[in-house]
């Protein structure tokens, strides 16, 4: 089953992803939703690890921030442009898979028009994009899970038998996910500082 892949810039989009990341798993299970900070364990060798769950997954959700397109390098270059950025690239690789990508605005962000970006993700721009206001997050977050939800298989709970009548619950009784080609990682929610490409993270 397809999961959903969270695409994100470090300094623009980190805080929404997080957001985002904890809203989905609960929904949806954490082994359904790939954050890189939280799924990639350590030691992981991160490219290949990043480009098989993009493969596997159903959805690409691509984080636009107030700053994504004009974030730049130590020289100056947008980070868009630099070759191997990894935003660029799994945005890229989305598209040309034909996965469902779902552009998300955040806060005051717009959406990017074609000349504004490289020729290879142009088409980013012809996709239906969803809103996140980060204050407003308690009204946005429910409207993308719930557009998500023809895509990603839902959380699947076990009928849990009724407690005895002293009220305490029964030993034994435990959920369940379904099964996704998305497998969980490390478990670890905590937004951990961003590495440049060339030592293997996400700017």
């Amino acid at each position: 089953m397809a999961g959903v892949f969270i695409n994100y810039r470090t300094g623009d989009g980190a805080v929404a992803a997080v957001l985002l990341d904890e809203e989905l798993k609960d929904v949806f299970g954490p082994e359904n939703v790939f954050r890189d900070r939280r799924t990639t364990p350590p030691g992981a060798h991160f490219p290949p690890e990043l480009w098989r769950h993009l493969e596997s997954c159903g959805v690409l959700l691509v984080l636009i921030g107030p700053n994504w397109l004009s974030l730049c390098d130590a020289d100056g270059r947008r980070r868009i442009d630099v070759p191997g950025d990894y935003v660029h690239d799994e945005i890229h690789r989305a598209l040309m898979w034909r996965k469902t990508v779902i552009p998300v605005l955040i806060d005051s962000a717009e959406l990017p028009s074609k000349d504004q970006l490289p020729a290879d993700i142009a088409e980013l721009t012809e996709r239906q994009f969803m809103q996140l206001r980060v204050p407003y997050a308690h009204l946005d977050l429910p409207v993308i899970t719930d557009a998500l939800r023809s895509h990603v298989p839902v959380r699947r709970t076990e009928p849990q038998p009724a407690p005895p009548a002293g009220g305490a619950p029964q030993p034994g009784s435990h959920s369940t996910y379904n099964d996704c080609a998305v497998s969980n990682g490390s478990g670890n929610a905590t937004v951990n500082q961003g590495r440049d490409a060339q030592s293997g993270g996400r700017q």
